[in-house]
């Protein structure tokens, strides 16, 4: 009887104490969750180095494991000793799981998407950055743009990523463009209005992620004459070797703001197309979508020696003629 009484009393104890295992895997996981969002705040905020963030992620996720871990084996212990701290063991897998969610939620794009950084719409002359490019400080990705390599992922990956022609002189398209990325609300570091055919105007700007506050920089050229101009964009991660697919949304995002702009100031004649993918130089594709700044229909221009009389509907460009069109910009320097 007094074994039994001896017994019992020490499992009270057990229960009174509870297995370090629990203890330690909600202290794990508190001191995880409040060095990621330390992270956060403080690269959001008050500008702490991307590097240095991402070490504190990094760790952040890490504790995040061994918080689960230490749980799990809390849990083994109480179910077989009787001891306490189920829940601070709960808490701490539940915390833990909460954390590794978030990197977790990662992995489809890491499978789907091509492992680039850096996207543009005209992979053989891609705008350069000369404001930005000083940003870039030790430890970040270079400002040149890749290459070959980046240019074959992305034609396999986004082939809608391409240039965008407007029937608009190009002074008009630059102001069309920089009101574009004030709507877009992109922190514009530098201008340079176009001078003419050759002598193209660029803006620099960038785009912090979200939450975690990343810098992305942006880059605009607008080259053209008083006819038409031609709009590029280049998208680029400062640090990182995946986006994520985030620079082919933003380039979309800018187009389709752009043509909402368009759609907004019509002019007889206007409109825009796209480019066929991969291409330097502008060439329309049958079926090709295209950006369009006005109706379909518009006044076409009498030919020399003709009877004036009722405008009649604008004749479609042919085949050569777009050919034509297509020479005079690879002549053109840019």
């Amino acid at each position: 009887m007094a074994l039994g009484y001896s017994t019992l009393r020490l499992n009270e104890i057990a229960r009174a104490f509870p297995t370090p295992l629990a203890t330690w895997s909600r202290r794990a996981a508190l001191f995880s969750l409040q060095l990621v969002l330390l992270g956060i705040v403080l690269h959001r905020v008050f500008s702490l180095p991307t590097p240095v963030a991402l070490n504190l992620f990094l760790t952040g996720f890490a504790g995040a494991a061994i918080a689960v871990l230490l749980g799990i084996a809390a849990l083994v212990v109480i179910w077989r000793a009787g001891r306490g701290g189920a829940l601070s063991a709960a808490a701490g897998i539940l915390v833990g799981l909460l954390l590794l969610a978030w990197p977790a939620a990662t992995v489809p794009f890491f499978r789907t998407l091509p492992r680039m950084n850096d996207v543009t719409t005209d992979a053989q002359v891609p705008p350069r950055f000369e404001v930005l490019a000083k940003s870039r400080s030790k430890g970040a990705n270079p400002p040149a743009y890749p290459g070959a390599a980046f240019a074959r992922l992305q034609t396999e990956a986004y082939p809608d990523i391409r240039p965008v022609v407007v029937s608009r002189p190009a002074a008009e398209t630059f102001e069309l463009v920089e009101e574009t990325v004030r709507r877009l609300r992109w922190d514009v570091v530098a201008t340079q209005a176009p001078q003419g055919r050759g002598k193209p105007g660029t803006i620099e700007a960038v785009e912090r992620t979200l939450v975690l506050g990343f810098y992305d920089d942006i880059v605009i050229r607008i080259d053209g004459d008083q006819r038409e101009s031609r709009i590029d964009i280049r998208s680029a991660s400062r640090y990182g070797q995946h986006d994520l697919g985030r620079n082919a949304s933003r380039v979309r995002g800018f187009f389709k703001e752009l043509q909402s702009r368009l759609e907004a100031t019509v002019t007889p004649g206007a409109r825009g197309r796209r480019s066929r993918p991969g291409a330097a130089v502008p060439k329309r594709q049958k079926g090709a979508p295209a950006l369009s700044s006005g109706p379909q229909k518009s006044p076409g221009r009498a030919q020399p020696g003709a009877q004036r009389g009722p405008q009649s509907k604008e004749r479609p460009r042919s085949r050569a003629e777009d050919q034509a069109r297509d020479k005079r910009w690879e002549r053109s320097p840019r």
